[in-house]
């Protein structure tokens, strides 16, 4: 009889070991709260001057749609961004840009029925300095932040520097920059990442 139980012990042990280590890869996973690295990305090359936009021209589509790429900096806000940063480069020393963003929630309102408009969220004075950055063209190295109450803040706005700017998204889903004043003969590139 003993005989029997040991058998009977040794054909049930692969069955408790398939049983254990289904029940051990279907056990929760720890999740770790960290962002992720994230790179610098493009979002636009501005080669020409807009206008501050008109009360009656803010609708999503006369913003998004409408004006020309040379005319915007277009930026698409991932869902789980809390910040954006922003960086541009110009085409030489000294150049001066004055840069309004502008913000839109969604494309439409919650019901659907209504296109969103877009809100201005600040204007940047920029200036650039002379470290050189892709292209042969130098980064902004001095951003003054004004107007809006969107709390951006310019971080290392100095001379010869790096110059970002930290716009929180609040939200927001759309960003859209426009420059009322801009040097001439000159290209200013946007460079995003989020975090």
């Amino acid at each position: 009889m003993k005989r029997w139980h040991v058998l009977f012990l040794l054909a049930l042990l692969p069955l408790v070991y398939a049983a254990s280590t289904s029940y051990e890869k279907s056990r929760p996973k720890p999740y770790y709260l960290v962002k992720p690295h994230v790179p610098w990305e493009n979002a636009g090359n501005l080669t020409a001057t807009q206008a501050t936009l008109a009360v009656t021209a803010r609708d999503f589509s006369e913003v998004w749609t409408d004006l020309t790429d040379a005319k915007t900096i277009k930026y698409v806000i991932p869902n789980w961004a809390d910040n954006v940063e922003m960086r541009f480069e110009t085409t030489a020393d000294a150049d001066a840009h004055v840069l309004e963003l502008w913000g839109a929630a969604s494309k439409t309102r919650a019901d659907g029925s209504t296109e969103e408009n877009f809100t201005l969220m600040g204007s940047l004075a920029l200036t650039g300095g002379t470290q050189t950055g892709s292209n042969s063209n130098v980064f902004v190295d001095t951003i003054v932040v004004t107007d809006g109450s969107w709390d951006m803040t310019a971080v290392d706005s100095a001379g010869n520097r790096i110059c970002t700017v930290t716009v929180p998204t609040k939200g927001y889903k759309y960003i859209v920059g426009i420059a009322t004043t801009f040097e001439a003969a000159t290209t200013l590139t946007c460079d995003v990442r989020w975090f």
